[in-house]
């Protein structure tokens, strides 16, 4: 799914009955899995870029810094959910998103949290700051 006007970015995806817990629903990890998979979703819509090769796309080489989620009504696999990401911060190496994980209709929010990554340099694997083309296609989605 495309970038939305508010800025917002969905990255729909779907559940299997393979990521489920004792109690049949999507287990907590699964969650991580699927924000990692959305993010990669969203570099590629963003940057135009398929690769985590840091010498080709040097701003995908990332590091996640914190990550908080909150869950709030079970996920019960098969089905599809949206995960829809929001740029609240873009510092000179992190950027951290909120994000949100929904039924297909948004009428139930299943978690919600946020994420700071650190972009590290391929090379040194130190913190490295953000090229301006990142920083200038991020920056305008800060709401």
């Amino acid at each position: 799914m495309p970038l939305l006007p508010n800025g917002s970015f969905v990255s729909r995806t779907k559940t299997w009955f393979d990521q489920t817990d004792g109690l049949g629903i999507l287990h907590h990890s699964h969650y991580v899995l699927l924000l990692e998979r959305a993010q990669k979703t969203f570099f590629v819509e963003i940057m135009g870029v398929d690769t985590i090769d840091p010498q080709v796309a040097p701003d995908v080489y990332v590091v996640v810094r914190d990550l908080e989620l909150h869950y709030l009504a079970p996920i019960r696999p098969e089905c599809e959910v949206d995960v829809i990401m929001r740029v609240t911060k873009v510092r000179a190496a992190g950027l951290t998103v909120d994000f949100e994980f929904r039924s297909v209709d948004g009428a139930t929010l299943h978690c919600r949290g946020s994420r700071t990554i650190c972009r590290m340099d391929g090379t040194t694997h130190q913190p490295a700051q953000w090229t301006e083309e990142f920083r200038r296609l991020h920056e305008a989605l800060v709401r």
